[in-house]
């Protein structure tokens, strides 16, 4: 049997090099106050002794507060960027003993001047960092540009924006996620020659970077395999409810070979409701594992949902922070999320693992 590795105290490092402990935790945290001539006999002790410097209990004994914000959209029971916020609250719950506290400002995630708003209103406070999904990709990079010359180390969810050194990123691969939308759209109907591609605008004409990927990547696939299937875009208001149902009436009334459709985003359940009621025959792909686009799953008035663990995202984000800035860790700067696929059959099975 192996022997328990002997642990090395600051006292025992003081002793052996006929300094006092006081002198050593100096060296060992870089405080100055230490002759070189002193430093130089501390260090090599420590290094004879591979000495590694119990980074939780320094943690633990250090007076600093870190504050770290997210900025990310409002919150509806059920919704998409709820699992966000719980995925947050859980990993400063585990680190609310190394004095971390995290704020989160809200933003309308249709209104352009919002997000604005809440990234400003973040960055008059000077926090240690910065977890937010990317959007439109001008404006983010111009605030990461901001973050970067003020030393703000920020960390992407839910996509990711070339030009940009975050942290960290914590998402799917949302180009390959569009491209895998549309190949099983195709699967499930080979012969489509006409599909409706969703999306939701208000204020500002807010778009998602995400959401733009995804695009992206649903094209390229129809463009690779599909050249002669034409993308109908249907743009829908994000909360004017009567104005949608009249336009995707009039979308199917002018289109009736429209048999497939696919929205990039998470209110997938309002489409599925529009086609249960009038147009069983069109194929739905939608995105993300809300309450509402389950039901449709169940009911297969949504064919495939492709789903990206948004808790889990926001979580391992806040703990990078912690990792980098408290535990002095190396982190992996690229965390690509699963590409989960959804069905009618394999749902419940999914959600109880």
């Amino acid at each position: 049997m192996n022997a328990m590795p002997i642990k090395i105290k600051i006292k025992d490092i003081a002793e052996k090099a006929g300094v006092s402990a006081g002198t050593v935790d100096r060296v060992l945290h870089n405080r100055g106050n230490v002759s070189k001539e002193t430093k130089k006999k501390v260090l090599e002790i420590l290094e004879q002794i591979h000495y590694t410097p119990n980074l939780s209990a320094s943690a633990l004994a250090s007076k600093k507060t870190f504050v770290f914000y997210s900025v990310i959209p409002n919150c509806e029971p059920g919704g998409y960027w709820k699992m966000v916020e719980v995925g947050l609250r859980r990993a400063e719950q585990e680190l609310s003993d190394f004095k971390v506290l995290l704020k989160i400002n809200y933003f309308d995630q249709y209104d352009s001047a919002s997000f604005i708003r809440a990234m400003d209103e973040t960055l008059k406070n000077a926090p240690d960092g910065i977890l937010f999904p990317p959007f439109q990709k001008q404006i983010t990079l111009d605030y990461t540009r901001q973050m970067e010359e003020l030393g703000i180390p920020y960390v992407f969810i839910d996509s990711k924006i070339e030009g940009a050194r975050p942290l960290a990123y914590y998402g799917q691969d949302s180009f390959q996620s569009g491209y895998l939308g549309a190949k099983l759209l195709f699967t499930q109907k080979p012969d489509l020659h006409k599909i409706a591609v969703f999306s939701f605008f208000h204020s500002g004409e807010m778009h998602s970077n995400q959401v733009s990927l995804r695009m992206e990547g649903f094209q390229s696939y129809v463009g690779k395999f599909k050249k002669d299937c034409e993308l109908v875009r249907v743009p829908l208001d994000a909360y004017e409810w009567d104005q949608n149902e009249r336009i995707m009436e009039n979308l199917f009334s002018e289109n009736p070979d429209v048999e497939g459709a696919v929205l990039f985003s998470s209110r997938s359940y309002v489409i599925a409701d529009f086609l249960e009621k009038h147009h069983h025959h069109v194929t739905l792909i939608g995105y993300d594992l809300l309450e509402k686009n389950v039901a449709c799953l169940r009911k297969n008035t949504i064919a495939y949902l492709i789903a990206q663990r948004p808790e889990e995202q926001a979580y391992r984000g806040i703990k990078a922070f912690s990792d980098s800035l408290i535990f002095k860790k190396q982190i992996q700067p690229i965390n690509f999320a699963p590409i989960d696929i959804l069905t009618q059959e394999n749902i419940d099975f999914y959600l109880k693992f």
